[in-house]
């Protein structure tokens, strides 16, 4: 019970079901979830140690506001990882994996162009993008490197779902992965790594300007 409440917390987090700044009440959170206060009391306490809420002694807990700072100290490190996954992800890449990049780019595509823009299902769309991504650090084989970013990746996926509502950034961000799935078709590490730069460049330069910020202003 302790272990499934503390899921269903954190998963609200990241996905912005809770946003950033909102109040936590032990006791309204366990009536909402029809539980007792305490696996919510252990569930928070959890999620305090990984920087998901701050705890306030006698009034309850915050969920903790995603800064300018996060995302350039999340970038600085998610993009290099991100590189040299694809790098050796091109290197190992097997037809099976193509075919199923695929029909995931597919399914995006046709989830794209087929829905009435003013129905479009954001978070469907960055729960693909997140396991595009996942799906090549699989390919890769690296462990370490795939235990690193699976560290980052909570926080990578919050920012995702936080600032996912933008055609335009979908527009601009689909043709990116195209051009990184036809470097791991082609078995380019080189023209696969430049490829994924460029994507998180563009993350990057987004993520900024979603919070209002210049880089040089950092």
């Amino acid at each position: 019970m302790g272990q499934k409440v503390y899921e269903q917390i954190k998963e609200a987090i990241i996905n912005n079901t809770i946003k950033p700044g909102t109040m936590i009440q032990e006791r309204i959170l366990a009536e909402k979830l029809g539980v007792s206060r305490t696996p919510v009391r252990e569930a928070l306490r959890r999620l305090n140690s990984e920087g998901l809420i701050e705890l306030i002694p006698g009034k309850g807990a915050t969920v903790t506001k995603i800064t300018i700072e996060d995302i350039r100290e999340i970038m600085q490190v998610r993009e290099p990882l991100e590189c040299l996954a694809v790098k050796l992800a091109a290197e190992r890449i097997q037809p099976q994996d193509i075919k199923y990049l695929e029909e995931m780019i597919a399914n995006w595509d046709k989830e794209i162009n087929c829905t009435d823009p003013a129905q479009i299902n954001f978070q469907s769309l960055s729960t693909k993008d997140i396991a595009f991504h996942e799906y090549i650090v699989e390919i890769a084989g690296n462990k370490r490197l795939a235990s690193i970013l699976n560290m980052l990746r909570d926080q990578i996926r919050r920012i995702t779902f936080l600032t996912q509502d933008n055609k335009n950034r979908i527009e601009t961000s689909f043709p990116q992965h195209l051009k990184i799935l036809e470097a791991l078709k082609q078995r380019d590490p080189a023209a696969a790594e430049e490829n994924m730069r460029q994507h998180m460049q563009s993350i990057k330069e987004y993520y900024y300007d979603w919070f209002g910020f210049k880089e040089a202003n950092l």
